[in-house]
């Protein structure tokens, strides 16, 4: 088989990958506070109540629940964060990212959580509704899936 050959099944897997990805993706909802976001398809819900949202697949493990304790500030976010990481042990702490999407501000980390990664981050509704911690534990650096999942909160109507 030729280099070009060999270029191109390697390219046509590499894409496979990349949009078996994005397939594997389905929109799940904490109904307790009415917040959806893109999860792995394959993810089992073993908590959908008003303490938390806990979700798993064999690669994934994503833990939901509502900052409490007042008026959060957008500002604030990002030291809140640090501590809560370092309380837990996280190790190998990034720098903490600020991002916003179309409803919420959002700050989060990457580091180790055990023997997995993990990517920890807040989530506080543009409209000062409501705050969400939220933490995605998995298995492979470079996976874009946890990002994707963060950015990908929404409010219900």
């Amino acid at each position: 088989m030729s280099r070009l050959s060999i270029a191109a099944v390697w390219a046509a897997m590499c894409l496979g990958t990349v949009s078996g990805q994005a397939q594997e993706l389905r929109t799940t909802e904490w109904s307790a506070y009415g917040v959806s976001f893109k999860a792995p398809s394959d993810i089992v819900v073993e908590d959908d109540s008003a303490e938390g949202y806990v979700a798993s697949s064999p690669v994934y493990y994503i833990t939901v629940e509502l900052l409490e304790g007042g008026d959060w500030k957008k500002e604030e976010l990002p030291g809140e964060l640090k501590a809560v990481a370092t309380d837990d042990e996280v190790t190998g702490q990034s720098e903490v990212k600020s991002f916003e999407s179309p409803q919420f501000y959002g700050v989060s980390l990457d580091g180790g959580c055990d023997t997995d990664l993990c990517v920890y981050s807040y989530l506080l509704a543009k409209d000062g509704s409501c705050g969400f911690y939220v933490s995605v534990v998995y298995k492979d650096a470079g996976d874009t899936v946890p990002e994707t999942i963060l950015r990908s909160f929404r409010l219900e109507d």
